[in-house]
């Protein structure tokens, strides 16, 4: 696996993990409701797993 790969995989998963981060911090502190908190998380996680299927498949190819 090249750097090149494994640098778009670092990044990509940094910028998919800040909006969890962020809402995590809405709901302990702005009191946002968890529903809507939990449903955005959902779909970035959905999204942070694709990347690290992606990642292992790059890895062990």
């Amino acid at each position: 696996m090249t750097g090149e790969i494994i640098e778009l995989i670092i990044e990509f998963s940094v910028i998919l993990i800040s909006p969890v981060i962020y809402h995590l911090y809405l709901l302990k502190y702005k009191k946002l409701p968890p529903e809507v908190v939990f449903k955005d998380i959902k779909i970035y996680l959905i999204l942070y797993g694709l990347i690290a299927i992606t990642g292992a498949f790059l890895f062990f190819k």
